[in-house]
């Protein structure tokens, strides 16, 4: 925040008459896990990007059919798992703990599970940065435990030192069971415009009012 308070005033102030729930991490009460307000806007963009300008029919079928798909392929993905944890958070386990094996820890009180370690020297100059870890607080000082609720290479390097599963420290939310409820909805198939139904209502579009362009349509 003091960053965009020195680089622009108007948007700082802007910011802050907003609740910062809705657009910051550090206090979204640790309960967004690295998903940010404006991510399901993209996502959406991203997926009807080409579709914009078909009609609203073929768009709703286009959606319920791209769910449809999205939701077999994630169940299966689920079900044919084989880690404790889905593919995507298992391999990013792998890339954190292969990272962590670099690091030092220095105990300071083991039963309040205060530690502190330390990140080796990069040839380009950067590391040999010193964290603090409150192993019963769930707290880092990289903060990366707190954002993102896995556990960041400090943490397991301190469970590798005083013995403790480095798999443990991962949340039910990541696990493979949660993977598998997450997806275990079902979709049938929509019967013919000739069973439908009478709509209670009927709708009337209008053409908005708009002032012609110079530009290209």
């Amino acid at each position: 925040m003091k960053e965009i308070q020195e680089r622009n005033v108007d948007a700082y102030i802007y910011l802050m008459k907003l609740d910062t729930e809705k657009w910051t991490l550090l206090y979204d009460g640790g309960h967004r896990h690295d998903i940010m307000t404006t991510n399901i806007s993209e996502a959406l963009n991203s997926v009807l990007k080409k579709a914009r300008v078909i009609p609203l029919k073929a768009l709703v079928e286009l959606i319920f059919n791209k769910l449809v798909k999205y939701f077999h392929q994630h169940r299966e993905e689920a079900e044919n798992c084989v880690h404790t944890f889905p593919t995507r958070i298992f391999d990013k386990f792998l890339r954190i703990e292969l990272k962590s094996r670099e690091h030092k820890v220095t105990t300071y009180n083991p039963r309040e599970g205060i530690y502190m370690v330390k990140s080796p020297i990069r040839v380009s100059g950067t590391g040999d940065n010193v964290y603090t870890l409150r192993l019963n607080n769930k707290f880092c000082s990289c903060e990366k435990w707190q954002t993102y609720i896995l556990p960041c290479s400090h943490v397991l390097t301190v469970c590798r030192e005083n013995g403790s599963r480095t798999d443990a420290c991962i949340p039910e939310i990541y696990s493979r069971q949660t993977y598998r409820k997450t997806y275990q909805a079902n979709f049938h198939p929509v019967l013919s415009e000739n069973f439908w139904r009478d709509a209670p209502f009927n709708l009337t579009f209008y053409p908005p009012n708009m002032k012609k362009e110079r530009s290209r349509k």
